[in-house]
């Protein structure tokens, strides 16, 4: 089937374990029940260029977050931002890894230390120093950050090549390292921060108005996939998803999603809640990334979720 009215085109953030319900939508069949098929891709640019990709047509539903809508509001760009409608990701889906195995981990273990991570997004470490600072009460300014490496794959690499103490990676990289023995787990930056609306699903208001059959029919697709996650064990959802991460071992991935799991990253409801979107206002305030609040209403919209399920 070509590109045509029965073919929606879905951009994750990033190829990870952390978008397996993006993924779970369209590889276990909820958006076929629908009648539409789903292409998976292309990546979308960096920040703000991601949300316009969404206005221009080139994809249908993105891989997003908040924090785009607070750029986009903030550098003024004409017109409202596209929706965010639904949740993907409910907490940070970050883990930091160790170079040495040690019995205990505590945050202020990392004052003195040299962080390793990527500058794929600004997100990940605004939500790491929320954590640092408001959680844990670290003094950040005495952590050695290297933020240099441009991708995930090569901040994991950096550390097997013996940069830095800790490394701080999504799902499957942080796994990967400890089935190498290249690394030891330390902690769960979502597990100790709480919910937020880390990440979650947009699309732009012209699609959703003018195409409304087909932003519902993936609405519906989508929630099934997010109940079918809940239900299902680790290793029906690798065997489900596997084909997408060539080259990542079962054992890598099993461990991942019993992580994602574990943190309580996906949860079955796919709406954003006023609450967890509060929590990224804070979190972008806090990094100095915006001045001011913007107001739930003008970023998200339940609405599409509304008509669609019963």
């Amino acid at each position: 089937m070509g590109i045509g009215n029965r073919t929606l085109r879905i951009a994750e953030a990033a190829r990870s374990v952390f978008y397996i319900p993006i993924l779970a939508t369209v590889e276990v069949g909820f958006l076929a029940e629908e009648g539409y098929e789903g292409i998976l891709g292309p990546e979308p640019g960096k920040g703000i260029e991601r949300l316009k990709q969404l206005e221009e047509g080139v994809v249908d539903v993105l891989g997003s977050t908040p924090t785009l809508s607070f750029l986009w509001l903030e550098r003024k760009v004409p017109g409202d931002p596209p929706w965010q409608v639904a949740a993907v990701n409910r907490r940070d889906g970050f883990f930091l890894v160790r170079r040495r195995a040690e019995e205990d981990f505590r945050w202020k273990d990392l004052e003195g230390a040299e962080l390793v991570t990527s500058s794929f997004s600004l997100q990940p470490l605004a939500s790491l120093r929320m954590c640092l600072s408001e959680m844990a009460g670290v003094d950040t300014d005495r952590i050695r950050l290297r933020a240099d490496y441009e991708n995930m794959a090569a901040a994991a690499q950096a550390f097997r090549d013996g940069v830095g103490d800790f490394v701080h990676l999504q799902e499957p990289f942080a796994s990967m390292l400890v089935a190498e023995g290249a690394g030891f787990p330390a902690a769960s930056v979502g597990r100790s921060m709480g919910p937020l609306a880390f990440s979650t699903l947009a699309m732009s208001r012209r699609f959703i108005e003018r195409r409304a059959e087909a932003a519902q029919a993936f609405m519906r697709a989508y929630a099934a996939a997010l109940q079918w996650i809940d239900a299902s064990p680790p290793e029906a959802i690798v065997a489900a998803t596997r084909r997408l991460f060539e080259g990542t071992s079962d054992e890598v991935l099993l461990r991942s999603v019993r992580n994602y799991k574990a943190v309580g990253c996906w949860d079955p409801d796919p709406r954003i809640s006023r609450e967890s979107y509060e929590r990224m206002v804070d979190m972008w305030l806090l990094a100095g990334h915006m001045r001011r609040r913007y107001p739930f209403e003008q970023v998200v919209s339940n609405d599409l979720i509304e008509s669609s399920l019963p």
